[in-house]
């Protein structure tokens, strides 16, 4: 009896100093969840400066999140997000989907580089992301000691009360113009991934940015000045709103 109760005490506390372990290095173990699953998923390196949770208020922020641009474009980062911060629904923790009451992504950079041929690297990351998210999500649901997963296997869905993406910039080079920079109305979502009881991580990734790419076109298009650049960036735009249409189908 006596060595049974040593080694009930030998794996409590075994227990304990593994949740402590994960609950201590929660952030990195995030951190680090966001760059794989963000790169695997646009194809190009995505990194995360630093990220702070805080599961007694229920709260997160993400700091210096950036993504590379595709090959063939210029070596500036296609998109920098400055902060992303968000609430969490603790009672939906170990639920189906996990709901984040708000989440909002703050002063945001996107760079716009559309060439000669019309090939654009946004349209790039875009067709990434409907290329890889499939299989991103079943890489995502065979981590099953993963908090992203459920206990089946399935992959974590996440439905948000309100998205909002505020002071987004918009520098555009556009083949045959002089640089841009425009500034885009601010993007507002509600009950985002309601209607299909959640959205899982490949999802997710198409509406932000398929969100911000959209936003993004249509603002360098607006300031076009020439008849060649315009048509060019409206075939382009017109293109990823078909695409994005029947992704919300």
């Amino acid at each position: 009896m006596k060595k049974i109760l040593i080694l009930i005490a030998v794996l409590a506390a075994i227990t304990a100093a593994t949740i402590f372990f994960l609950l201590s290095n929660l952030d990195n173990i995030v951190q680090n969840k966001l760059e794989n699953i963000g790169s695997e998923l646009l194809g190009v390196p995505v990194k995360v400066a630093n990220v702070e949770i805080k599961l007694k208020d229920g709260s997160g922020r993400i700091s210096g999140l950036t993504i590379a641009n595709p090959a063939g474009f210029s070596e500036e980062k296609a998109f920098t997000m400055d902060t992303i911060k968000l609430t969490i629904n603790l009672r939906s923790l170990k639920q189906q989907p996990l709901i984040i009451p708000e989440l909002s992504i703050l002063r945001p950079i996107a760079r716009l580089e559309v060439q000669e041929n019309g090939k654009s690297n946004l349209q790039t990351l875009l067709d990434n992301i409907n290329k890889n998210s499939a299989k991103t999500d079943k890489t995502v649901a065979k981590e099953q000691d993963d908090p992203a997963v459920t206990t089946t296997g399935e992959p974590r869905r996440i439905a948000f009360g309100k998205l909002r993406i505020l002071g987004v910039t918009v520098h555009a080079d556009i083949a045959g113009q002089p640089p841009k920079t425009v500034v885009i109305p601010d993007i507002s979502r509600e009950l985002l991934g309601k209607e299909k009881k959640g959205l899982t991580p490949g999802e997710i990734g198409g509406v932000i940015l398929g969100d911000i790419i959209t936003k993004a076109i249509e603002a360098a298009l607006m300031k076009s000045l020439t008849d060649k650049v315009e048509k060019t960036a409206l075939d382009i735009f017109d293109k990823l709103r078909s695409k994005l249409d029947e992704k919300e189908k």
